[in-house]
């Protein structure tokens, strides 16, 4: 993947990622947080990222980072 492929997945899809974090996050923070790692782990693995595959492993990596966000909240909140 390219720096402008890159950037053309990041106008694409980063309003689309960002609803689908939010619907099931419901805190907008977290979302934004969860989307910008995304979209931060895609950058560093774009010479990995095949172009036609981006949406598929944007949306795959925005799940784990949420599932991942919720598994650390969730020790956060049975330590207190």
């Amino acid at each position: 993947m390219t720096e402008r492929e890159y950037n053309e997945c990041v106008t694409a899809y980063a309003d689309n990622v960002c609803r689908f974090i939010l619907k099931n996050l419901r805190h907008e923070e977290d979302a934004r947080d969860v989307v910008q790692t995304t979209f931060e782990k895609m950058w560093r693995n774009r010479e990995d990222v095949d172009a036609q595959k981006s949406k598929s492993y944007l949306f795959t990596v925005a799940y784990h980072q949420m599932i991942d966000h919720i598994r650390k909240n969730k020790r956060m909140l049975l330590k207190d």
